[in-house]
């Protein structure tokens, strides 16, 4: 080849790389621009009259016995439904439903309305009718659960008491509550079945706590506004792990339960077994789905339907301007789909060197590590904090849930934090899929000396074998007759 062709493809390739270089700037700051837009961008949420307020110390029996679970997550029946122990659910609430009066608090995420997928209703419609019917498609798949239900709110001086949690925020339409008076027979006026944001009395403070989360921080909690909020973590949910669930891997089914929200992409990096085509596609895909989602702001939904609140944006005359607005929404959110297969597709066919592999998935590992760590105490912090408030000098427990792991830390003052954990199914460390053997932890509050309560954190064990007391540590070992114990012993009664 002669010098002078040599410089004309040197020559070539430099501008081929410098148009790359400029087109890569220019995207870069296209998307820059983009995002700082869009984040300053304001949108207006206007509260409606479907709200529901707290439950205050006016509202609350002192000195009756009171039982906390979180976070059951019950489903559709579906493949998406993560709660699969109907049984031992049922056989808990009949045994305290034959004991004494008792106060059933259900602490918010009951019912997981994100992943509830109907063939004639679209995932981003929300509505009051929506809602009734997104609840009455997981009666009809825990109907054994919702009857015990029934028969605990049928006991002399039983009180069921349902907190609002961020899977369950439709609870806050009137249709929704509606629906499930007349699933346990109740009337609409019948008293034993309360709905509330938040719980204060009888020395117990409890929040489902998704508002200690900033990826599921409602700006108005407290109720349903126009344009119905969608925080980042129901984004995630509904448009990435919905889809990614529908992959035959064993963690596909788990992958919604990672906490924080914040830390998926890390539990996805430190997937084990990723030199198999397979787990490097459904990297690939929720990378790339978490990435979009992480680019778009918070999607402020519109009433499409026409049945909205009856505030100005819920109109009639305007149903077909938030029809169009939603068919572009659903379009862009099909793109993004379709882009992460794809992304999926090609990472499967293409096999990282092993060492590289390895040194990113330990990485992933100890940033996983590190996110729960601060999330966990984030949580602790934000009690701590609500704790020393004045109008909280006589609350000694501090109760919630959403970060799926039970914890029992003294805020000191006499007073704890306590979390209730969850009755679903999760993973401690992804990297050697090792599960969560305290299945089934629920808080007991009794008033053994009067107006002081005592909580006591448990795990259920079955009919057959009274509660352990919960343990700080993930795994639960047999003892020498074979029955399942707690390995260490850790502060579990305050």
């Amino acid at each position: 080849m002669q010098p002078h062709d040599q410089r004309s493809r040197r020559g070539w390739a430099r501008t081929v790389a410098r148009g790359l270089a400029l087109c890569a700037g220019l995207t870069g700051l296209t998307l820059a621009l983009r995002w700082l837009y869009l984040r300053l961008h304001r949108v207006v949420l206007q509260p409606t009259a479907y709200r529901t307020p707290p439950i205050g110390p006016a509202a609350i029996t002192p000195q009756l016995r009171r039982l906390v679970l979180s976070d059951l997550h019950l489903g559709g029946g579906d493949h998406l439904d993560d709660f699969t122990d109907d049984a031992a659910l049922i056989d808990f609430l009949d045994h305290y439903a034959a004991g004494e009066p008792t106060e059933l608090i259900l602490a918010g995420d009951t019912f997981e309305f994100l992943q509830v997928r109907l063939p004639d209703l679209a995932d981003d419609e929300y509505s009051d009718a929506a809602a009734a019917r997104r609840l009455e498609a997981i009666i009809s798949a825990h109907v054994g659960v919702v009857a015990a239900l029934a028969r605990f709110v049928a006991t002399p001086g039983a009180q069921l008491t349902v907190l609002i949690g961020n899977h369950d925020f439709e609870l806050h339409y009137p249709a929704a509550k509606a629906r499930l008076r007349a699933a346990l027979g109740l009337k609409p006026d019948d008293g034993r079945l309360r709905f509330g944001v938040s719980y204060r009395g009888g020395g117990v403070y409890i929040v489902h706590g998704n508002q200690f989360d900033g990826w599921n921080r409602f700006a108005h909690f407290a109720g349903i506004t126009e344009p119905f909020e969608v925080v980042r973590g129901t984004q995630l949910v509904k448009e990435v792990i919905n889809d990614l669930e529908d992959e035959p891997l064993p963690v596909a089914q788990l992958i919604d339960n990672v906490k924080p929200s914040s830390a998926f992409f890390w539990y996805l990096v430190a997937l084990p077994q990723l030199r198999i085509p397979a787990a490097r596609r459904f990297l690939a895909r929720g990378v790339a789905g978490f990435l979009q989602v992480m680019l778009w702001p918070e999607p402020h939904h519109m009433p499409i339907s026409g049945q909205g609140p009856g505030g100005l944006l819920s109109a009639p005359a305007l149903s077909g301007l938030w029809r169009w607005v939603a068919a572009v929404r659903r379009g862009r959110v099909a793109r993004h789909r379709e882009v992460a297969r794809h992304v999926g597709e090609v990472a499967s066919a293409v096999e990282p060197p092993g060492e590289m592999l390895d040194q990113m998935q330990s990485e992933a590992t100890r940033q996983v590590e590190r996110e729960v760590r601060a999330f966990n105490d984030r949580f602790a912090r934000e009690m701590l904090q609500i704790a020393r408030l004045p109008e909280h000098r006589d609350v000694t427990l501090f109760v919630c849930g959403h970060t799926h792991l039970a914890r029992v830390v003294p805020l000191g003052m006499g007073q704890y934090y306590i979390n209730t954990g969850t009755w679903i199914e999760i993973i401690y460390d992804i990297a050697n899929m090792r599960r969560q053997e305290q299945r089934f932890p629920f808080l007991e509050i009794t008033y053994p000396n009067g107006v002081q309560p005592q909580g006591s954190l448990l795990v259920w064990m079955g009919v057959a074998t009274p509660p352990q007391r919960w343990r700080e540590g993930p795994w639960l070992v047999p003892d020498r007759r074979g029955w399942p114990v707690l390995p260490r012993a850790a502060t579990d009664r305050v």
